[in-house]
């Protein structure tokens, strides 16, 4: 298959990861995306990117800025998460040679400002995702204002590298430190907890979800024989069996919540779980954007109300039972308590 042939299906695939992973990205000509340390941790560098001086810039010819928020913006309208880096100029001394009256000055150097152009947000190198934009950039992505000689000739290909974004590599976020990259690696141990959970917060296909409900402990939750027993019995050793609890509830209320029409509610709720180390807890829907109308609908139906007790108003949580109205003089099978405040979360992505 020749080059010609691979093109338009990468744009196509493109396309497709782009309507499906990268929803909802602002593309707006003349605003600056910077990057800051919340994107990432892993990105791809796709330029690097120094002014042409002055007196070598055509007549109309963009600044280095102004070229990396065109790149920025054309990789935005895709539906790709691009950011401008902004190194500052920077000022430094230099031991100089003694001048003819004997005396040794100081010889000051700037550092020319150097931008970068990063895109994506991808938590490993070796994401499915970034090595197919990664692809795309290096063979086909031609922004239409590089073709012009009024831009500055600031990007050009060369004989062996016809493409001007061929050396596009992955990297970490500037903004952020190796250590801190390493660090927010996911713990092993929660990934093996949430992996093979059914209805587990990390397979909603979501950009955010609604916690509803907390369950605390002090201990690794686990469930249905899902870890191994050698971490079971190092873990119990050392706190307990609390969390094992904890997370029992925290499934059995994810389970009752998505079949609560059949339990007496008006509805079924799209509920998920997730374990961690010291909690587990449940979480309401699958959302795109943190300005989706149905977060506020929803977050007013399981936040705590004002009950009026002993002639008095008193806040007090919601709850969930089963059933919804046990008969007079009993109480209910199952009884679960909402958080006093739900909290948007983003989704956790476990690899």
């Amino acid at each position: 298959m020749n080059c010609l042939h691979r093109i338009p299906t990468l744009l196509i695939l493109l396309l497709a990861l782009c309507s499906t992973v990268f929803a909802e990205v602002e593309a707006v000509r003349g605003k600056r995306y910077r990057l800051t340390k919340r994107h990432g941790p892993w990105m791809i560098m796709v330029a690097d990117i120094r002014d042409v001086p002055p007196e070598q810039r055509k007549d109309g010819g963009m600044t280095a800025l102004q070229a990396a928020d065109e790149i920025v913006y054309e990789l935005r309208k895709m539906g790709v998460p691009a950011y401008t880096y902004v190194q500052d100029v920077r000022f430094g001394s230099v031991p100089s040679l003694k001048d003819t009256q004997g005396i040794k000055q100081a010889r000051y150097v700037a550092q020319h400002e150097s931008l970068a152009v990063l895109a994506g947000n991808f938590e490993s190198p070796d994401d499915h995702n970034a090595k197919l934009i990664l692809q795309f950039l290096k063979t086909s992505f031609k922004p239409k204002f590089l073709e012009k000689e009024t831009s500055g000739a600031i990007l050009r290909g060369t004989p062996g590298r016809p493409s001007p974004f061929n050396r596009a590599q992955m990297t970490i976020n500037p903004m952020r430190s190796s250590t801190e990259v390493r660090n927010a690696k996911v713990d092993p141990l929660i990934k093996q907890l949430n992996s093979h959970v059914e209805y587990g917060l990390a397979k909603n296909p979501g950009k955010y979800s609604l916690r509803v409900a907390t369950f605390k402990g002090a201990s690794v939750t686990l469930l249905n024989g899902q870890s191994q027993d050698k971490v079971r019995q190092s873990f119990n050793k050392v706190f307990g069996k609390n969390l094992d609890s904890a997370g029992t509830h925290a499934w059995e209320l994810t389970q009752a919540l998505r079949k609560a029409k059949s339990l007496g509610y008006d509805q079924n709720y799209e509920a998920w779980v997730f374990h961690d180390r010291y909690e587990s807890y449940v979480t309401i829907g699958s959302f795109e954007s943190r300005s989706d109308p149905r977060i506020a609908v929803l977050a007013k139906m399981f936040a705590a109300k004002n009950h009026r007790m002993n002639g008095k108003e008193v806040m007090s949580a919601e709850a969930f039972s089963i059933p919804k109205r046990p008969r007079p003089g009993t109480r209910p099978d199952k009884y679960w308590m909402f958080d006093i405040t739900p909290k948007l979360v983003a989704i956790p992505r476990i690899r």
